[in-house]
């Protein structure tokens, strides 16, 4: 019989910027801004798909498989991208051939997507670190305090940094497409070099992001606890 999963605990979240952490989020959000039909969510889900398994290989974590799949089981299935790429291409090339007049909602949308997974990344991070993935009870509630955490967040100083790298002119399809050869370019190394300057200034943020994380995790844990209970004590 397995232990109960433990209240988080333990390691500091790291706070530092690390594009090993971070470079697939940004990469995901930015992928936003390519201005061909498509193309902008094949990007987008291939660079968000990449940061799970890129933070895990850097943490030299192995993850129960049990563990993962129930960590993972609520994602969207393959067929859901396939439902939804009517709406996917029409915006895109709305976004292509009306550039002019709604750039700047392309701009909040990869300001909104690059934010996004830019929380995911540090959380998910802190979740390895944590060692939440060790077995299938640990990773449930991970999964729910995370959803909870990412839902709650608010507005965040990481918008702004996010909004300033959304809407820097430059060819980031070009840049984009050899990221993912694995090649970092001139346009994408001083976006990456900007993020960086800027980091150090959301330590407290990311510090409370986490603890809110802990908290999160505390209650689908007590509220799991007493599921438990009243069915122990309804049979």
């Amino acid at each position: 019989m397995s232990s109960d999963p433990a209240v988080p605990s333990g390691p500091h979240p790291s706070t530092a910027f690390d594009w090993a952490v971070y470079g697939n989020a940004t990469l995901a959000g930015l992928s936003i801004l390519i201005p061909i039909p498509f193309l902008d969510s094949a990007f987008e889900w291939f660079f968000s798909r990449q940061i799970m398994p890129t933070l895990i290989v850097r943490r030299g974590y192995k993850p129960s498989l049990p563990a993962l799949s129930e960590f993972e089981r609520d994602g969207d299935p393959w067929y859901t991208g396939c439902l939804l790429w009517p709406v996917s291409l029409s915006w895109s090339i709305i976004k292509r051939f009306s550039k002019k007049i709604l750039y700047f909602l392309t701009v909040k949308e990869a300001t909104d997507k690059l934010s996004y997974y830019w929380h995911r990344a540090f959380l998910l991070d802190y979740i390895l670190a944590l060692g939440h993935l060790d077995d299938p009870n640990a990773a449930s509630l991970a999964r729910l305090a995370l959803a909870h955490t990412l839902n709650s967040a608010g507005i965040s100083p990481l918008t702004q940094l996010a909004r300033q790298i959304a809407a820097a002119p430059g060819h980031i399809f070009r840049s984009l497409r050899r990221a993912r050869r694995g090649k970092v370019d001139a346009e994408l190394q001083a976006k990456r070099s900007l993020i960086a300057q800027t980091w150090d200034s959301f330590a407290g943020y990311l510090d409370d992001l986490a603890a809110r994380y802990d908290r999160a995790y505390a209650t689908a844990l007590a509220t799991r606890k007493a599921q438990v209970e009243q069915v122990a004590g309804n049979p």
